[in-house]
């Protein structure tokens, strides 16, 4: 339906959630409000409507920002039983990928593709970052990022930032240099070389792309939007393709994907446009609130939500409190606080000098919440970021007493999850590698985690006996002395053997031919998810386990064809040489592709512990939160981004102009609101502070 046969005056409901007030199913809607209020439910009830009065399913489109957030629009599909078709749930950058490889002759000539005929291949994060990593390690061996201290991993994610905000500013590399150097301020700066050597490298990453028919994400946006939404024949197709759409949490999706639902929005009959107030966390990944609420003057229909639902009392009064201070984005349109409601009874705080206490405080506080029968997945712990002693320190003494947990630090290297360090390592001793055996520690650390009751001591004195020495294999058990056969004990030393002996078989004839998510399938499967072993019972190793397994099975699949398919067809040797890869980018530190089973464990009854960000971005209420290290300045903080600038490179920014310090003040106040009252909004019954004096590293707190 075109735009023009709509009202040309935009009418305002402001309603309460709890009524039940069905949206209009033809024109566009801009449904607003702040977390919690029943948006998102509001959007499913809108797609099962739809279908109800028989629209086909795959005349829908439902638009969310990352693919993390459609689970629940899945789940909504597949309980509604709708037959024939399937409603298309993607990001920007999913329909991107789909379109090019239906129109990939069109757009590989107008691209200027090396080789037309030569089908694309779609990167993923892990294998853009292993091609980019070529061109990254020369530079930074030749000193050319001394200046910035930063590791080849960070100078590789930071370089991708730069072509992917190219591509969702609609601007060239050589714009974003600018724009770089000038909020620098300096232009005769070391910074500046270093801008340029990162951009420099940017543009050949793309010129290898363009030789070798290889497509990343931001070569994905840049010829979605340049070619195929500017081409009448693929226009007139896709429009009629869709009668509805549903675009949730637009604030934090791209320009690129605001652009996109513009130039959609006439062709359709209807429209749902979903916005968080006061939210936008994605900032560091191109989000644009701004862009995003620019959308509701297309959109006859403006559908605000402000009361929110399944909160307390305290809590909504405390909410309040907190929107009505400067920094929020209407705070004229707060919610009501309930009448002679205190919000102090909102939350409760604890202060300690040390940090070792207040963590004790906190397991103490979730222990008498789940013996006053909260149950564990009622509980969420953040802190502004979950290091490696803040979280073994809380998930250890709680598992101790049988308090199941989960953690989720998505920004974190593969290689630094404890699980997926005890599988790489178990790999490398199974297909051992002279040049890069295991360290004994590492070596000590998986027999630990995998061989149930093999506590750290034991761990390290079996490690010494069976492994070291220029070995190349684990030595057997029975060749020990007897005092240390006894002191291990021979229970567990039959478990060992039953690994060790599993290991061995690896390199049989036959057997070494397979890819290494193969590999790690049937040891998880066969070893080390089997009683008497580690990962028996945990939740959290049986995540991390499916996200490497896939993480290797995309990396082989991407760099050496499906030769899972064809192992009987393929030499040890090249397996061998997958692998060597495989492990060099793992010990690189770069960051895995997006695991979406990591987002979808909502139901597991276990405390959750993340960081703050991570958590707003799951789209959980829970009734209890902990917020530890309050008095940590990291809390309104961004992370130091040397090569790059998210806020600079946005389009509301005015390219040329220099980033001050009352701009990087003004961010921090705005992040810290914005964190503060989502964490509120995701909080139903109350929040509990956990204060030191003294940080994690012995510092005195100085945050806001």
């Amino acid at each position: 339906m075109a735009a023009d046969l709509f009202t040309p005056s935009v009418s305002e409901r402001l309603t309460d959630p709890t009524a039940e007030q069905a949206l209009p199913l033809s024109g566009p809607i801009f449904l607003e409000g702040p977390a919690g209020t029943g948006k998102t439910s509001e959007a499913l009830r809108y797609v099962r409507r739809l279908l109800a009065t028989g629209i086909a399913p795959e005349r829908i489109l439902v638009l969310v920002p990352q693919r993390t957030l459609a689970h629940v629009y899945q789940n909504s599909a597949f309980e509604s039983g709708a037959s024939g078709g399937t409603t298309q749930i993607s990001t920007l950058a999913g329909i991107a990928y789909d379109s090019i490889a239906r129109y990939w002759p069109l757009v590989a000539r107008k691209a200027k593709f090396a080789d037309p005929d030569r089908e694309p291949t779609f990167l993923t994060i892990e294998t853009a970052q292993y091609f980019m990593a070529r061109l990254v390690n020369p530079a930074y061996a030749a000193g050319q990022f001394e200046g910035v201290g930063i590791s080849p991993a960070r100078v590789i994610s930071q370089t991708f930032d730069n072509l992917n905000k190219a591509a969702t500013l609609g601007e060239s590399l050589d714009a974003v240099g600018k724009r770089l150097i000038a909020a620098w301020g300096d232009r005769q700066s070391s910074r500046v070389p270093i801008y340029r050597t990162s951009l420099d490298l940017a543009a050949q990453f793309r010129a290898y792309c363009l030789e070798h028919s290889l497509i990343d994400v931001s070569l994905g946006l840049e010829l979605f939007r340049t070619v195929l939404m500017k081409n009448a024949k693929f226009r007139k197709a896709f429009f009629s393709r869709y009668s509805h759409l549903v675009a949730d949490n637009i604030e934090e999706d791209n320009p690129v994907a605001h652009d996109f639902i513009a130039w959609l929005l006439p062709a359709l009959q209807g429209a749902l446009l979903v916005y968080d107030t006061n939210a936008s966390y994605r900032v560091f990944l191109g989000a644009e609130s701004d862009s995003a609420y620019n959308l509701s003057r297309s959109c006859p229909i403006r559908e605000v939500r402000r009361q929110p639902r399944s909160i307390s009392a305290p809590m909504q009064a405390l909410i309040a409190a907190f929107d009505r201070q400067p920094g929020a984005e209407f705070p004229d349109e707060a919610a009501e606080p309930p009448p002679n409601v205190s919000p102090l009874d909102a939350f409760e705080y604890q202060t300690t000098t040390f940090f070792p206490q207040m963590i004790g405080w906190a397991i103490e506080t979730i222990i008498d919440l789940i013996g006053s029968g909260v149950a564990p997945r009622d509980i969420a712990v953040v802190a502004p970021y979950l290091s490696d002693s803040l979280r073994f320190s809380l998930i250890y003494p709680l598992r101790q007493l049988g308090i199941a947990t989960l953690s989720h630090r998505p920004s974190r290297a593969l290689r630094d999850e404890p699980a997926a360090r005890t599988l790489l390592t178990l790999a490398r001793l199974a297909y051992p590698i002279r040049e890069s055996l295991p360290p004994p520690a590492d070596v000590a650390n998986a027999l630990g985690q995998v061989i149930a009751e093999l506590d750290p001591v034991r761990a390290r004195i079996l490690t010494g006996q069976v492994y070291g020495s220029g070995r190349l294999a684990l030595s057997s058990f029975d060749t020990l002395p007897t005092e240390i056969q006894t002191r291990i004990s021979f229970r567990l030393g039959e478990r060992y053997e039953r690994l060790r002996l599993w290991l061995l078989a690896q390199t049989g004839e036959g057997v070494a031919d397979r890819p290494l998510d193969h590999f790690w399938r049937r040891l998880f499967g066969e070893v080390l998810s089997q009683p008497n072993f580690g990962y028996h019972h945990d939740l959290e190793a049986g995540r991390v386990a499916a996200q490497l397994i896939d993480s290797a099975h995309t990396f082989h699949t991407t760099l050496y064809g499906d030769l899972a398919t064809a192992a009987t067809e393929s030499t040890g040797t090249d397996w061998a040489a997958a692998r060597r890869e495989y492990f060099q980018l793992i010990d690189q530190g770069l960051l895995a592709a997006l695991a979406p089973q990591s987002w979808q464990d909502e139901n597991a009854d276990a405390v959750f512990l993340s960081p703050a960000i991570t958590f707003l971005l799951r789209n959980r209420i829970v009734k209890h939160q902990l917020w530890l290290d309050v008095g940590s300045s990291a809390w309104s903080e961004r992370l130091e981004q040397p090569l790059t600038h998210p806020y600079v490179l946005r389009r509301n920014w005015k390219s040329g102009t220099a980033w001050t310090d009352e701009d990087e003040y003004s961010a921090r106040q705005e992040r810290l609101h914005h964190v503060a009252t989502g964490l509120l909004r995701r909080c139903a019954v109350q929040v509990h502070l956990g204060i030191s004096d003294l940080g994690e590293e012995g510092f005195e707190q100085r945050g806001q």
